[in-house]
């Protein structure tokens, strides 16, 4: 691939400790700044004239808004370390779609506001969508990975834009009549109209998706040269590595705490979906990376949950400890899939990291495109 650099993981091992320390740095300094933003005092002073809370019950509602705050900046400090540092995309363009990326998010933040407390949603959220990041970035890596030592006579020209959507479009569907499914069995109806419900819902996402795959241009087509179709083909079977492993996490979200018309069809939903037909000859490897990214994504959500329970207002230090471990397992991961991809050495990937981060003082637009491109 014409990007890759080629370097070692580690080029130089005292260049890597500057870095990781300033990446360190970095990140306790912008873990202080969420929690800032949190604990501002314009929320606490309102609620206690409107209320007349007296003082004890101030104090307590003080103590509640700190532990909350602190769950709340070290997610989003570890969430923040996961898109700085995420691989880019190239040469793939962003498709008009990207947000049915993020529906797996959007379902997991519904199920805990519905069925947890209300005021973990954003905690919740924000791990599980920094779980599907990382579990994307590296089936992604792996797969690019494993192509760069394939036969370029084995490249083949596919529409990757379109296997990817059919694929999250499903899960969308299923996700949707999901919602739709349980909320007729509360009102009260019996499960036969719930399961119909279920199917109208399923359907017309499915004929929504169907039409608007028309729109879906053939990034497969063109007249690349030999080069530029090897690495057009390892980034479309990588973003579709990716995006499989995210939709095998989205599935088992809609399969835990559902009866069996649901888990049914989650399975067909899944099997129908699969791209391994239509990719033949990378089909023996492609699973496997997105259960790898699925997995590792899977470690890191009970690793980023946990840590928001170790989280204590009164131990400043430790709550710094706490918050730094996950945020640089992160940054490891991103580096090495980094190296992976594009021949990067760990100081790069860290002092990049480290950067991105920052510009969310000086450029606001750059920071949020880098984020989420």
């Amino acid at each position: 691939m014409s990007h890759y650099n080629n370097a070692s993981l580690v080029e130089d091992s005292l260049e890597l400790v500057t870095s990781s320390s300033r990446l360190a740095v970095s990140t306790v300094i912008n873990y202080g700044f969420w929690y800032s933003i949190c604990k501002s005092p314009e929320l606490i002073s309102p609620l206690t004239g409107r209320f007349g809370l007296s003082g004890s019950d101030e104090n307590e509602l003080q103590e509640v808004r700190s532990s909350f705050c602190n769950q709340l900046a070290a997610i989003i400090t570890s969430t923040e370390v996961a898109l700085a540092g995420h691989i880019s995309p190239w040469p793939l363009e962003l498709p008009w779609w990207q947000p049915l990326r993020f529906v797996g998010t959007a379902y997991v933040g519904y199920q805990t506001y519905t069925n947890q407390d209300p005021y973990r949603v954003a905690i919740v959220t924000s791990a599980y969508f920094t779980h599907e990041v990382m579990a994307r970035t590296l089936a992604r890596a792996l797969t690019i990975r494993t192509l760069r030592n394939q036969d370029t006579g084995t490249t083949q020209s596919l529409n990757y834009a379109r296997i990817e959507y059919k694929l999250l479009s499903s899960i969308a569907g299923l996700m949707v009549g999901a919602i739709v499914y349980k909320k007729m069995l509360d009102i009260g109806l019996s499960p036969v109209k719930a399961a119909f419900a279920y199917m109208i819902s399923a359907s017309m996402m499915k004929t929504i998706s169907t039409l608007s795959s028309l729109l879906v241009l053939d990034s497969g087509s063109g007249h690349a040269v030999v080069e530029e179709a090897v690495t057009m083909a390892a980034a479309g079977t990588g973003a579709i590595a990716g995006t499989m492993a995210v939709a095998i996490s989205g599935a088992m979200a809609v399969w835990c705490r559902s009866d069996l018309f649901l888990k049914v069809n989650t399975l067909v939903t899944i099997t129908l979906a699969s791209p391994e037909s239509e990719i033949g000859h990378i089909d023996s490897f492609i699973g496997l990376k997105a259960e790898v990214g699925m997995t590792v994504g899977a470690v890191l959500l009970q690793f980023l949950l946990q840590q928001s329970r170790e989280l204590d207002s009164r131990h400043l230090m430790r709550n710094v400890a706490v918050t730094l471990a996950p945020a640089l397992t992160l940054a490891l991961i991103n580096g090495v899939s980094n190296h992976a991809v594009f021949g990067y050495s760990l100081e790069e990937s860290f002092t990049e990291t480290a950067q991105n981060q920052w510009k969310k003082f000086h450029a606001p637009l750059d920071y949020l495109y880098t984020l989420f491109h």
